[in-house]
């Protein structure tokens, strides 16, 4: 994915990671939110633009190739 903007990106971390951890995750598994928040960050125009809602949350575990309706 190429980075179109950087703004945004390390609160998009911060906020990948607090998310994990009001929803009880383990450590390994906030970080892994809280980079993914971040790649989606970056990958859009503007600081918050480009990351998920609360309800897509759970897409970032698909595997890839899924088909998504």
């Amino acid at each position: 994915m190429p980075v179109v903007d950087t703004v945004g990106a390390g609160d998009a971390f911060c906020a990948g990671y607090l998310s994990g951890l009001l929803d009880g995750l383990a450590p390994a598994d906030r970080l892994r939110r809280a980079a993914t928040t971040g790649a989606f960050a970056v990958a859009a125009r503007g600081d918050w633009e480009g990351l998920p809602h609360r309800d897509e949350l759970a897409l970032l575990n698909a595997p890839a190739g899924s088909a998504l309706r």
